[in-house]
C-alpha cells in the first residue's frame, strides 16, 4: 500500500476522535484534512496542514513536488501561498531532511527571477532568508 493512499492519521498512528463541537472553523478542518488519504489532498487543504505544521514528515514531499512544478502555484489565497507555507516549516524539520531542503533551496534558485517578478523583491528576500536560515541550521 502506497504511502500517498494513507491519511495522516494512519500514518502517524494517531486517531483524533470527533469532538462534539469544534472551538473553530480551522480546527474543524484539520480535523477533516488528517482524514483524507494525502495523495488525494488538494492544494488548499495541503498549503493549510503545513502552514499549522500537520503531517509534514509526509506532506512536505507532495507539496515540493507541486512547487517543481509551479514554484508560484495559487493553493488558496495568492500566488506562492504554497511556497510561502512550505518556507515557513520550521528548522527542525529541515535538519532532519536535509535532501528536502536541499530541493528547496534549487527550486528557489532555479526560480529566482520568476518569485521576484511576481512576488516581488520584498517577499522573495523573505522567503529566501528563512530558507538560507534553515539551511545554515543543517549544516
Amino acid at each position: 500500500m502506497s504511502v500517498r493512499t494513507k491519511t495522516i492519521e494512519q500514518l502517524e498512528n494517531d486517531i483524533w476522535t470527533e469532538p462534539t463541537e469544534f472551538p473553530t472553523g480551522l480546527i474543524e478542518r484539520c480535523f477533516r484534512y488528517r482524514k483524507i488519504s494525502i495523495g488525494e489532498l488538494t492544494n488548499r487543504q495541503l498549503r493549510l496542514l503545513i502552514s499549522q505544521k500537520i503531517g509534514l514528515e509526509y506532506l512536505t514531499e507532495i507539496a515540493l513536488d507541486k512547487l517543481e512544478k509551479d514554484i508560484l502555484i495559487e493553493a488558496d489565497f495568492y500566488k506562492g501561498d504554497l511556497l510561502e507555507a512550505v518556507s515557513k516549516i520550521p528548522v527542525e524539520f529541515w535538519t532532519k531532511n536535509l535532501a528536502e531542503s536541499k530541493k528547496l533551496q534549487r527550486l528557489v534558485e532555479l526560480n529566482m527571477e520568476k518569485i521576484k517578478i511576481e512576488m516581488g523583491e520584498k517577499d522573495f528576500k523573505n522567503i529566501n532568508d528563512r530558507i538560507k536560515a534553515s539551511a545554515q541550521q543543517s549544516i
